[in-house]
């Protein structure tokens, strides 16, 4: 009898086996086709807070067990209590137990570090496709191509995710004919490099995935932080000699500007080392904080590892962290003079405020306009990225100019000595302010 029980305990264990998934799955060839459903895409989670993990491919972590790096259809919910429809077709790092099952669905809710549709969300019935010609192509539910990798006709035999979590196709040599490492969104994670021409740019907000105004990119004298305008205004930047190969890496422990693969390094910021049999990754963010990501085996989530970024003198040069025309003081905002702005919302004085005078037209301004003087008050763009300088003038030379410039927003006035022998620099646009501190002092 005691026999008999115990053959009846092993065939039920080996019933359990089989009915999970044993082993990852991440490969695919042409021609293979995945659909945004649950009934499609039988590898599917949802996770306590709304969030929804849809796996096509999955790279299991090296030591077979915790985050791993999956392609798939990923929805991440920002909106409490109301389904989640928005899906990126990406890259997202999930955790997984050793028989490739995506676990921890309170702590482990997915992190996109790559999307192929990130202005484009779609919905249930949206395919992936590795098409026949060897292209990678995203097709809203009526079959409207939204996305391609445009590698059709270049030879490739085959698509993995990699433990890295570079998506890659290759040719029958196993060679790399497109990589997502070589078009990033918002994300880089380690291993992975930011070369001149590309970009991290930073999300429209919160809980709206498509491109923003703020972005990192590499040029041959600086790793650069930037709010899009008209010009792009440098709220960062980290400098070196002038190299035209110069490119980010971001490796174990820090995040270097080298002259080439393998080259000498120009400019190292050092960063937490990643502790093993875990994942770390940096993003920008709708703020314009870089920061860092680790996921805690012994908390079971992740957590804030650090912020890469650190502009002069503090947090108060970020760009948006009081909204337009907002003055950061210690971290708490205000509109910069009472008479003539107003908070947009009086409540969150960090969305910034608004002239109470009707916007200038071009003709108008010198008639009907003056600009009000802000003292001991700075603003964050380098003097290099304005709009327009004049040196050696004197305050009311440096008001004449931005009132007789129509793209001219703000003037910044600084001098020494002599306030007749000064430095003006006219402004497009007006975002944060800072009060200047006595101690802070800039070029």
């Amino acid at each position: 009898m005691r026999h008999a029980a115990l053959l009846g305990v092993g065939f039920a264990l080996c019933l359990l086996r089989a009915q999970a998934q044993p082993y990852d799955y991440p490969t695919a060839k042409p021609s293979t086709t995945w659909a945004n459903t649950d009934a499609a895409l039988r590898h599917h989670v949802a996770y306590t807070d709304g969030s929804v993990a849809r796996a096509a491919l999955l790279r299991l972590n090296p030591a077979r067990l915790g985050p791993s790096f999956a392609f798939g259809f990923f929805c991440t919910n920002h909106r409490a209590g109301a389904p989640c429809a928005d899906f990126l077709l990406g890259v997202a790092v999930v955790y997984c137990n050793s028989g490739a099952g995506i676990t921890a669905v309170t702590t482990g809710i997915p992190q996109v570090v790559w999307s192929a549709n990130r202005a484009a969300p779609v919905g249930d019935g949206a395919t992936a496709e590795l098409t026949a010609d060897g292209d990678l192509v995203l097709r809203s539910p009526g079959g409207k191509v939204l996305w391609s990798a445009g590698a059709a006709g270049r030879g490739v035999s085959g698509m993995s995710i990699n433990s890295d979590g570079n998506l890659v196709l290759f040719d029958g040599s196993n060679r790399t004919v497109w990589q997502s490492f070589d078009h990033p969104t918002d994300t880089l994670v380690v291993g992975q490099s930011l070369k001149q021409g590309a970009r991290l740019t930073a999300n429209a907000s919160f809980d709206n995935s498509s491109e923003g105004r703020i972005y990192l990119a590499v040029a041959d004298d600086g790793l650069a932080a930037y709010v899009d305008a008209k010009p792009p205004q440098r709220y960062y930047v980290l400098g070196y000699s002038k190299n035209a190969g110069a490119y980010a890496a971001y490796t174990n422990g820090s995040l270097a500007v080298l002259d080439r693969p393998g080259g000498q390094q120009l400019a190292t910021v050092q960063l937490p080392a990643v502790a093993a049999g875990t994942v770390q990754y940096m993003r920008l963010e709708h703020d314009g904080h870089l920061r860092l990501y680790e996921w805690r085996s012994n908390g079971m989530r992740w957590e804030a590892a650090g912020d890469v970024l650190h502009p002069y003198p503090g947090d108060c040069a970020y760009p948006t962290v009081c909204g337009a025309y907002g003055v950061c003081t210690d971290m708490q905002c205000s509109c910069p003079d009472a008479a003539n702005f107003r908070a947009v919302d009086f409540r969150r004085p960090n969305r910034g405020c608004v002239p109470t005078s009707p916007p200038a037209t071009c003709r108008s301004r010198r008639a009907r306009h003056r600009l009000v003087s802000l003292r001991d008050t700075a603003y964050f763009n380098s003097h290099d990225t304005s709009m327009r300088t004049l040196e050696r003038v004197g305050e009311a030379a440096c008001k004449a100019a931005c009132l007789g410039d129509c793209a001219c927003m703000a003037a910044q006035f600084v001098y020494g000595f002599d306030p007749n022998d000064g430095f003006c620099y006219l402004q497009s646009e007006v975002l944060s302010l800072e009060t200047m501190q006595p101690e802070d002092l800039r070029s």
